[in-house]
C-alpha cells in the first residue's frame, strides 16, 4: 500500500493537489483511501458526494472513541474514493494539531489504514511542521512519502525548509521526501529562485502546476480540477504528479538536507549555497 502526505505553507495549494491526485489516481483503477487533516474541509470537501463534512473529532465527541467502527468516519467520495476528515475546534478554541494527533490513534485502534482494502493513502495536511500534531503522519507507522507543495515567493522556500527538516527527523519510521510540487502563483515569474532552494536542501522539482483560473472556478463549484478542467495543463500535471508518486520507490528519495532559518533567503537570492 503506497502512502502520500501532502504538506506546504497555508493557502499553498495543498488540498487542490492531494484532491486531484486522489481523483487521478482513482480513476486509473486504484482503491484510494483520502484522509483530510485540516479543520477547514478543503480537500475533502471536493471530493465528498453531498455537502456535509463529518469529522472524526466530531464523531469522537458525539459517539465516544470506544463506539466508533470504520464505517463511522468514512464518507463515500467520488469515482469510489473513501474521504476521511480530522476536523478540528472552532477557530480561537483548542488545538488543530491536537485533532490531527486524536485522529491517528483512533486510526491504530480500528486499523483504517488498511493495506488489504486500499491500494493507495492520500494525507493532506496543514500547515508547516512547527506543530508535532501536524507531523502526526510522520511519526505515526503510517511510512508516507511527503511531497512538499510550494510556490517561487519566500514563505513557501521557509515551510519547504522546515517540512524537509521534519522528514529528516523522521527517516528512521519509513518517511521519505519525494520532492517538491510547484503550484506557480504567476505563470511567467522566475522560477530559479525555488529551483536553487530545491538543489541545496538535496531534493528534486516533480511537477511545476500552471496558474488557471479553472482551479478556482472549480473550487467554487466543489470540483477538482481534475474533474472540472480534465483537459487543461494544471490537471494533466496532476495526473503526471500521481503517477510518478506512484511509481516512486523510497529508495529513490534522496536524504533532506535542511538548511539554516537564516540561509534560506540568501539560497533563494542566489547568493547562497
Amino acid at each position: 500500500m503506497e502512502k502520500i502526505a501532502f504538506y506546504g505553507k497555508g493557502g499553498i495549494g495543498k488540498s487542490t493537489i492531494a484532491a486531484g491526485v486522489s481523483m487521478a489516481l482513482a480513476s486509473a483503477g486504484k482503491r484510494v483511501l483520502h484522509v483530510g487533516c485540516d479543520p477547514k474541509h478543503d480537500s475533502t470537501t471536493t471530493l465528498v458526494k453531498g455537502k456535509k463534512v463529518k469529522t472524526v473529532i466530531d464523531m469522537i465527541f458525539s459517539r465516544g472513541v470506544g463506539e466508533l467502527r470504520r464505517d463511522d468516519l468514512i464518507m463515500e467520495g467520488k469515482l469510489g474514493i473513501d474521504c476521511v476528515e480530522s476536523g478540528g475546534p472552532e477557530p480561537g478554541v483548542g488545538c488543530g494539531g491536537r485533532a490531527i494527533s486524536r485522529m491517528f490513534e483512533v486510526f491504530e485502534q480500528i486499523d483504517l489504514v488498511d493495506s488489504e482494502k486500499y491500494d493507495v493513502a492520500i494525507f493532506d495536511v496543514l500547515g508547516d511542521v512547527v506543530c508535532g500534531g501536524f507531523a502526526a503522519p510522520l511519526r505515526a507507522s503510517i511510512a508516507p512519502k511527503v511531497a512538499i507543495v510550494v510556490s517561487e515567493e519566500m514563505m513557501a522556500g521557509y515551510a519547504a525548509n522546515n517540512i524537509s527538516r521534519a522528514v529528516d527527523h523522521y527517516l528512521d519510521n519509513g518517511a521519505c521526501l519525494a520532492g517538491l510540487v510547484l503550484n506557480i502563483r504567476d505563470n511567467k515569474s522566475d522560477k530559479n529562485p525555488i529551483v536553487r532552494l530545491a538543489k541545496a536542501i538535496n531534493t528534486r522539482i516533480l511537477v511545476q502546476v500552471p496558474r488557471t483560473p479553472k482551479i478556482l472556478e472549480g473550487e467554487l463549484r466543489r470540483q477538482s480540477v481534475m474533474e472540472y478542467a480534465p483537459k487543461t495543463k494544471a490537471a494533466r500535471n496532476v495526473d503526471k504528479l500521481a503517477r510518478m508518486l506512484l511509481d516512486l520507490k523510497p529508495s529513490d528519495c534522496m536524504k533532506p538536507r535542511p538548511v539554516e532559518l537564516e540561509d534560506v533567503r540568501e539560497i533563494m537570492l542566489g547568493q547562497g549555497s
